[in-house]
């Protein structure tokens, strides 16, 4: 036990008589201190031993308060005769035989009377007071009341670190140190995690949680706990079959532990989780030949964890907006777990992952695997049965891996295959569209983001050969979308008329999945059909009519250079609309010319 000799300390101190000076405990904030002097000391069943937390005490007079509300006037034994006595005097009855004014009564003086003979104090280091006067005050326990006293801090973090170290000679007689018991504290942690697959997981591997938490250097055990309860927690939404795969369950738990103390101890910020895909300030500059700036920090904590992937620039156990969802806004949904791990392609057996995962754990396969897999690949690429452009980056860069230890490698021909392949898969129309979005994965099927191309979970460094590949397959994707405008044009109207929300929402910079925030495509529907689909709404119900022009007014004056060619198109609809109230009557077209000042023109 890392602590048994300050505990002895601690036992001698309570069982002499009083020496004239107190006993400092220190110790991180986290590491289990209050609870050890809670159990050595007994203090909460033994009368004879009273804890105070001067948490955030900022005068003489809270001082003496939170110790009368640590005494309980209502429990047994010394506090109970002045807490009765107290009532006594509230209520205005005779104390022998006089009546008493309670207003000339202090029942702070009355219960300090009745402090037992051994004081905890905890959260020094958290009390307002300056240290003179805390020490002034404590000081009239130790010295005039013969009393024991033992302090409870971190010294570190002491708000008047150095006025406490110069007056310390005088208050306290001993100081020591405790160390975070990370066995009892899992131990106890166990009862405040619900029974199931999540605790289990955790249970059968206390080495892993015992590494990482070590590995951290913040000896928070606060930090941990919180961080295990969460884990479990993810555990549980786990199907089964997915826990069997102990290495990746490893490798999950240490990086989601990591990035939940990381995270909750204030090492990293929200933008830094968002961040964990991005390449590494080192890595750009050693990429772009500069000096490497000093390092930010998730490269100090990934330096902490070396074997966590706190930086997902390659691959990743924990994908970045599932740990975001989980670690900073506190919850994913159950299928958001499952889908999330599952794309990582950590939790499935060789077997089951696909081909291009298996191509690129190459080394790993069984020689005759390998071989049927590369025989697999050739068919589907001969039937032109690969169409999803991320495969298609990845098969071709772990091909041009796996050339470089072949005595007929030869990169160019390698390129000139692939680029004659994306051009068949557009000429027969097999290749996919492009999808309006923010997200490049979104739109192109694949990221591509400061020196790498990322998909599926795993990412390289594409060399300029794979640059080219990558750009055309993007041209020919935009190419296709451009083919899709008609029928594309055709299901917007439909929304327009008849979902408008879903309408709006494609519109949405934070949508998921297909929008237009930053694509230019209103310019591509008839004038004359969005002018009699907002007319009917404003006949049926002028709010829904409202929001769409607003979202329009909005795309009206964007600055940005993407949805310019809308302009002249909100134009022509202004002139549309109008018309076509004409063909009512020359009042609602004063009507339709009050809405388009109000909701579609700029605000």
């Amino acid at each position: 036990m890392p602590n048994t000799a300050a505990k002895r300390v601690i036992e001698a101190y309570l069982s002499r008589e009083a020496l004239g000076s107190a006993l400092l405990v220190d110790a991180p904030w986290g590491s289990g201190k209050t609870h050890v002097i809670k159990q050595l000391t007994n203090c909460e069943a033994d009368p004879t031993r009273l804890y105070v937390t001067l948490y955030d005490v900022h005068s003489p007079e809270a001082f003496d308060w939170a110790l009368v509300r640590a005494m309980n006037p209502w429990s047994e034994g010394a506090a109970a005769s002045w807490g009765k006595r107290a009532k006594e005097l509230a209520s205005g009855m005779k104390v022998f035989g006089v009546q008493v004014d309670m207003t000339k009564v202090n029942l702070t003086e009355v219960a300090l009377r009745a402090l037992p003979d051994t004081l905890i104090f905890d959260d020094i280091e958290r009390c307002s007071l300056s240290h003179a006067q805390l020490s002034g005050l404590i000081n009239r326990f130790v010295e005039h009341q013969n009393k024991r006293v033992i302090l409870i801090a971190n010294t570190e973090k002491h708000r008047d670190k150095d006025a406490f170290d110069a007056a310390r000679e005088k208050l306290i007689g001993q100081t020591i140190a405790l160390h975070p018991e990370l066995d009892a504290a899992m131990t106890a942690v166990w009862g405040r995690i619900p029974a199931g697959q999540g605790r289990a997981a955790l249970q059968a591997r206390q080495k892993v949680v015992a590494k990482t938490f070590h590995d951290a250097g913040h000896n928070n055990l606060r930090l941990l706990l919180r961080a295990m309860r969460d884990a479990a927690v993810m555990l549980d939404a786990l199907e089964p079959e997915m826990l069997e795969f102990d290495q990746a369950v490893d490798h999950l738990i240490a990086t989601f532990l990591a990035l939940h103390m990381a995270y909750h101890g204030g090492r990293l910020s929200k933008q830094d989780m968002l961040d964990r895909a991005r390449f590494s300030k080192s890595v750009i500059a050693k990429v772009s030949n500069q000096d490497a700036p000093p390092p930010d920090a998730l490269e100090l904590v990934q330096k902490d964890h070396p074997s966590c992937n706190i930086e997902a620039g390659y691959s990743d156990i924990l994908p970045v907006q599932l740990g975001y969802g989980l670690i900073v806004e506190g919850y994913a949904s159950t299928s958001d777990i499952g889908d999330g791990l599952s794309s990582t392609h950590q939790f499935s057996k060789p077997s089951q992952q696909p081909d291009w995962v298996r191509l690129r754990n190459w080394y790993s396969e069984p020689l005759a695997d390998l071989e049927m897999i590369i025989v697999r690949i050739k068919q589907r690429q001969a039937s032109f049965d690969i169409t999803e452009p991320g495969e298609i980056l990845q098969i071709h860069a772990t091909e041009s891996f796996i050339q470089q230890f072949q005595e007929v490698a030869d990169p160019k021909a390698h390129a000139r295959k692939t680029y004659d392949y994306i051009c068949a898969l557009a000429k027969d129309g097999k290749i996919r569209t492009s999808v309006p979005s923010s997200d490049d994965m979104v739109k192109y099927g694949f990221g591509w983001e400061l020196g790498r191309i990322y998909y599926g979970g795993y990412a390289f460094e594409p060399s300029r050969r794979d640059k080219v590949l990558a750009r055309r397959l993007m041209a020919e994707m935009d190419k296709a979308f451009d083919r899709s405008l008609p029928s594309l044009c055709d299901r917007l109207l439909q929304e327009m008329r008849d979902a408008p929300d879903t309408f709006l929402e494609r519109f949405e910079y934070t949508a998921r999945g297909e929008n237009f925030s930053q694509a230019s495509v209103l310019h591509h529907l008839p004038v004359d059909k969005c002018a009699k689909i907002l007319i009917g709404h404003h006949d049926e119900n002028r709010d829904v009519a409202r929001m769409i022009a607003s979202v329009f007014a909005k795309r009206r004056v964007s600055h940005h250079s993407e949805l310019s060619d809308e302009h002249v198109w909100f134009d022509q609809l202004e002139t549309a609309l109008i018309d076509l109230a004409k063909e009512t009557s020359e009042l609602f077209a004063a009507q339709i010319r009050l809405f388009i000042r109000r909701d579609l023109t700029a605000p």
